[in-house]
């Protein structure tokens, strides 16, 4: 029975080989013309090489947010029926109808 002799992958070679895929990616990222798979590649691409990418984190304004539906649930009336209005959820600028379900968005924010 003849059995395949299967030769270790070399360290240095997959090394090697990941350095340029991280340097092919970030030209990409880097033309400005990348479909959204690269970045995704280059994170895990770059974190497989042993570099730390930090993860930006989203700001949260949910807390001021909260406040001001409080006060805009409490002006505006369901258009339909007229009962009450409830936040959706916190953190949301939608609010639903108590009586009928109808959805209502109460805020707007612009990009600043």
């Amino acid at each position: 029975m003849m059995e395949a002799k299967r030769r270790k992958p070399d360290f240095e070679e997959d090394r090697e080989f990941l350095s340029r895929q991280l340097i092919r990616l970030g030209d990409m990222l880097g033309d400005g013309d990348a479909e959204p798979w690269v970045k995704k590649e280059y994170r895990r691409v770059a974190k497989a090489l042993g570099y730390d990418m930090p993860v930006r984190k989203r700001a949260d304004h949910s807390e001021e947010i909260n406040k001001l539906m409080a006060d805009r649930v409490l002006q505006v009336v369901c258009s339909q029926c007229g009962c009450k209005l409830k936040q959706i959820r916190s953190g949301s600028m939608q609010a639903k109808c108590t009586h009928c379900d109808a959805k209502f968005r109460l805020l707007k924010r612009g990009k600043a």
